[in-house]
């Protein structure tokens, strides 16, 4: 026995020997204790971050650190379908607005969950993974707003660079068979929906009899190689973990800046939440810790509104009143839509044990890629169809936070694990309602004041119906009748007051008119009726209940008025930012890609500075 336990020790001992070297060695530029001076600092390893991180240390003479201030991501974050798996969990910061005035009625506390990462990948490894390059316009419209340098065609080199593609839709001639784009060479990959997908093919079909000239339908697109999550994570930092200029940073948050005659001089850092460190930096210092916590950062590192910071007690550096203004987001208003023909995602079909054989032995199938099969774009409404029958409340009333009497009744097929259907997202591309964060503690313990003033705009909520509209139309068209569409209308309580009642009620004297500031609406009409189309008011008031975060918050330390053209925060130098916070205005639909290529413009940019 003494022989074989030996054989078997050193049997074990070669095996884990083995593992050390696949998987501690690959990952040895994670540290436990920083050098006190690098030539970059790079805050947030989120989608900017791991761009930056592994562009500037391409230079081995180049020191970079990578502070994150969560660690890494569970396994489902790797999943496709399994997205909001990580939500309102350890790797998600789970942020809270306030009560907002004009929206979020159904929802506790008037106040939506913003899923924001926190961990290595940031929050594009807990989002669907969807890819698209924007629209001109919307560039130019930055341009317009004294962001100049940030045009389609500015950046249309590092979309190449990126993706090795410019297409927003690519074909079998372009792209391998297996639809894997855009080949060996760039570091993104992309998968397009198959074009067997028949909900894809009856939303297409839809539009298309359906079309003018100013409808513009998508085919999804997403950051997946080999039935996985293939984020800025995969492509650009984990390939370089191993560069010993490199050091990254887990479980630290970045407290300030700290400035020697507007200069930015180092970084102080918090490690384990307790052991307070500050870093030098020769050559710069990138905030890419994203829409809420760069404000933040740059607020008590003395840069931003003077009354705030003298309130907080923190050294003035700079007064800069845009900092933590121009907040936008798009809000999404789900609608759920019946189907007869079994082609939609079911919970059912998700636990099946066809469908993990074909995920884990083939890496294809369901979980293989996530629950979206097309997109329309009519002038700034947008409709996304989420290809999911089953809306579990189990699995999802938590995670957008709505009251369990209104989630039933916008979903009305919660507890049915075999409902075949799918949901239509009417949202507005463009919205103009604008928020912002403020710092109520100098503790970075302390979460930001986050209030995204949701719907403030009315053109915004006009903008949903002509979305929720364009939905009738589709569900009314030939292909989607030919499977049995049915829409399903929320019904929230306090909205049923809406719904048509008789024109002689509507032309006498109990006629009234929405009032959008009010949680509930007065008087009540006699007689109420519950078929056919909704009117305009309904669906007003149904969108101001029901309608969620779009997951895109953006702006708040905007182009052109907190930092300029090449991303350096303005009136001091060695500072730049690069995350979501610098959008002036949005991007449609899916931001992750152009923030990614916005990355390796800015990294470009850094280098040739700092030559």
């Amino acid at each position: 026995m003494g022989v074989y336990s030996y054989l078997l020790g050193v049997i074990v001992a070669f095996i884990s020997y083995l593992m050390y070297q696949r998987y501690a060695n690959q990952n040895s530029s994670i540290i436990l204790k920083p050098a006190k001076r690098y030539d970059y600092i790079i805050v947030g390893a989120g989608t900017a971050g791991c761009v930056l991180a592994a562009r500037l240390s391409e230079d081995p003479r180049t020191k970079v650190l990578l502070v994150e201030a969560g660690d890494h991501m569970g396994y489902f974050t790797r999943i496709p379908l399994t997205a909001t798996a990580a939500q309102q969990g350890p790797n998600d910061w789970s942020v809270r607005t306030t009560a907002q005035k004009f929206s979020s009625f159904g929802l506790w506390g008037q106040s939506q969950i913003l899923p924001r990462g926190k961990g290595l990948g940031g929050s594009g490894q807990i989002n669907f993974l969807l890819h698209g390059f924007g629209l001109p316009d919307e560039f130019q419209r930055w341009a317009r707003l004294g962001f100049r340098g940030w045009t389609a065609e500015d950046l249309r080199p590092y979309f190449v660079k990126a993706f090795g593609t410019v297409q927003s839709e690519f074909d079998s001639d372009y792209c391998a068979v297996d639809g894997v784009c855009p080949g060996a060479k760039a570091p993104m990959k992309l998968k397009m929906l198959e074009e067997s997908d028949e909900l894809m093919s009856t939303f297409k079909q839809a539009s298309t009899s359906l079309e003018d000239n100013h409808t513009l339908f998508r085919k999804p697109a997403a950051t997946v190689r080999d039935g996985s999550r293939h984020a800025s994570l995969d492509a650009y930092l984990k390939p370089v973990l191993r560069r010993r200029n490199l050091h990254v940073l887990l479980k630290t948050q970045a407290v300030s800046v700290r400035f020697e005659n507007r200069t930015a001089s180092s970084l102080y850092i918090l490690q384990d939440h307790r052991n307070l460190d500050n870093i030098f930096v020769n050559k710069e210092i990138i905030l890419s810790a994203g829409t809420i916590k760069t404000p933040q950062i740059l607020v008590l590192s003395g840069i931003g509104p003077r009354a705030l910071i003298q309130r907080l007690k923190v050294k003035l550096v700079v007064e800069n009143e845009y900092v933590g203004r121009n907040f936008h987001d798009n809000m999404n208003m789900p609608i759920f839509v019946s189907i007869r023909k079994p082609i939609s995602i079911t919970l059912s079909k998700v636990f099946g044990f066809s469908t993990l054989w074909q995920y884990y032995w083939k890496n294809s199938g369901l979980l293989s890629f996530p629950p979206v099969a097309g997109m329309e774009v009519r002038n700034s409404s947008a409709l996304l169809l989420f290809s999911m029958g089953t809306a579990s409340e189990r699995l999802l009333r938590d995670l957008s936070n709505y009251k369990p009497k209104v989630f039933r009744a916008t979903f009305p097929f919660y507890n049915d694990s075999s409902k075949e259907g799918f949901m239509f997202l009417a949202t507005c591309i463009q919205p103009k309602s604008r928020g912002s964060i403020s710092v109520k503690d100098p503790s970075t313990q302390v979460p930001p004041v986050v209030d995204p003033n949701y719907l403030h705009r009315f053109e915004d909520v006009k903008c949903m119906i002509k979305a929720i509209r364009r939905a009738e139309q589709l569900v009314a068209s030939k292909p989607f009748q030919e499977i049995g569409a049915r829409i399903h209308w929320p019904r929230p309580e306090r909205c049923l007051a809406f719904w048509n009642y008789s024109r002689e009620e509507q032309m006498g004297p109990t006629s009234f008119k929405f009032n959008r500031f009010k949680s509930s609406p007065e008087p009540k009409p006699p007689k109420l009726f519950t078929s056919g189309s909704p009117p305009d008011e309904f669906l007003e008031c149904a969108i101001r209940e029901v309608a969620v975060t779009g997951h895109h918050a953006a702006g708040t330390c905007a182009g052109g008025t907190v930092v300029d053209h090449e991303l350096r925060v303005k009136s001091v130098s060695r500072l730049r930012i690069m995350d979501a916070s610098v959008f002036p205005s949005p991007v449609a639909l899916f931001p992750n890609s152009v923030l990614l290529a916005m990355a390796e413009r800015a990294a470009d940019l850094i280098r040739k500075d700092n030559n």
